[in-house]
């Protein structure tokens, strides 16, 4: 909630999907030397279950490709299980969990 939108996109890359016309979904990435961090992902409920988190995730491996980066990293709460087996199915691996005061945070990477 205190996050600096203003600096956020000038330092990080921030596609929208839209369909017909309306923004259904974003994907916020952080290039780093190594790897390309997924920072936020987020689809419109009414737009759940369409593929357009796929869809967002693999142009997040496309734009990690372009800059030579061979690795993924995210992370999220682990609360959201569904998101947990989604990003598994798509090659993620849990590297670590976190206890921080809001929750267990899940680091989790992917190799391409």
């Amino acid at each position: 909630m205190g996050a600096d939108y203003e600096a956020t996109v000038l330092t990080h890359l921030i596609d929208m999907l839209y369909v017909a016309g309306i923004l259904v979904g974003l994907i916020e990435m952080i290039p780093r030397p190594d790897h390309l961090l997924i920072e936020n992902i987020a689809v419109s409920p009414p737009d759940h279950g369409h593929g357009y988190g796929r869809l967002l995730m693999d142009h997040a491996e496309k734009q990690a490709r372009s800059f030579g980066l061979s690795e993924m990293k995210l992370y999220t709460n682990k609360k959201f299980a569904k998101n947990i087996t989604l990003y598994r199915r798509l090659g993620y691996r849990v590297e670590r969990e976190e206890t921080i005061e809001a929750g267990v945070v899940v680091h989790m990477s992917k190799s391409l």
